[in-house]
């Protein structure tokens, strides 16, 4: 269909020769034409999540002509599991035996309902890559762009950095993975946090990521001796050398991969301050934990 041809996440739905055909300019505008079609039908987005009844109906007209669902004017859109218990990891574990593939299964579907593309997983217990390798597997096919939260650079978890899934003992036991890796301190353990960091990238680089760059302390905190000026260079040293690793692992410039830099807390002050990443990162501006969210100019 050449009207959405090239278009990101566009798509099409008209009558060719008496067939009804929705077409999409790539993955997700197919999947979002699909659903668009499905909620005109009568199912809402919220059928499984919030139980939305579906009304029979004995038959389908489809009379709207050609439409054309343009690409959407936000490139990223989704949502941020921060906290996951008590409460989604009591519901995962209550019905598919942990935070896991099947439960995320669920929330990409209803994210891709509603339109939305982009999904930074739970992270206070778990580990999204980790807990399930069928977890990124499954977002990658169903079209979801995963990230990781503001202090989980390189596509890891910090449960990552804290322990290990013992694999031999049925996925129960962890084990210190922080003593053999070392302080989470950038100025004082940069050669095994690169390790860490390349590990990240390599298990990830072969789907559809936005990769966080940047770092925080151990357990979202500053990072670093207290002093601004040297957290900063320190920061600097991580980001360059984070860049390095990504187009390392992923053969191309780090400026053709996609990254974000969360500015969030003690990272405000150094935003405010001047600190400045290279212009291909997306800035993401959060809240300050009072619900304001600070712009400098």
């Amino acid at each position: 269909m050449r009207k959405v041809k090239g278009q990101w996440e566009s798509y099409i739905i008209d009558v060719v020769d008496g067939n009804l055909v929705i077409a999409g300019s790539d993955k997700r505008g197919t999947i979002y034409g699909i659903y668009d079609m499905s909620e005109r039908i009568g199912v809402s987005p919220w059928y499984w999540m919030a139980d939305a009844p579906v009304a029979h109906k004995d038959t389908l007209y489809y009379d709207s002509g050609c439409f054309i669902q343009p690409s959407p004017k936000v490139k990223y859109r989704g949502i941020f599991i921060n906290d996951e218990w008590p409460s989604f990891g009591t519901w995962c574990n209550n019905h598919f035996g942990g935070v896991n593939a099947k439960a995320y299964e669920h929330i990409f579907e209803l994210l891709l309902r509603l339109k939305a593309n982009y999904f930074w997983p739970a992270m206070w217990a778990t580990a999204f890559n980790e807990d399930d390798p069928e977890s990124p597997r499954l977002a990658d096919e169903m079209g979801i762009v995963m990230g990781t939260s503001h202090h989980e650079p390189m596509m890891r978890a910090h449960k990552e950095y804290t322990s290990r899934r013992n694999m031999m003992r049925a996925h129960k036991e962890y084990t210190s993975r922080r003593n053999e890796i070392g302080p989470w301190d950038y100025s004082k353990n940069p050669a095994n946090l690169d390790k860490f960091f390349t590990e990240g990238i390599e298990h990830a680089k072969n789907y559809e990521n936005i990769i966080t760059i940047g770092m925080r302390g151990d357990g979202d905190v500053a990072m670093g001796s207290g002093n601004d000026a040297d957290n900063m260079n320190t920061l600097e040293s991580v980001i360059k050398n984070q860049r390095r690793i990504i187009s390392k692992v992923m053969g191309k410039k780090a400026s053709e991969v996609p990254q974000l830099w969360a500015i969030f807390t003690e990272v405000q002050r150094y935003y405010d301050a001047g600190f400045r990443v290279p212009d291909d990162v997306t800035l993401l501006f959060c809240d300050n934990n009072w619900g304001y969210i600070i712009l400098s100019y």
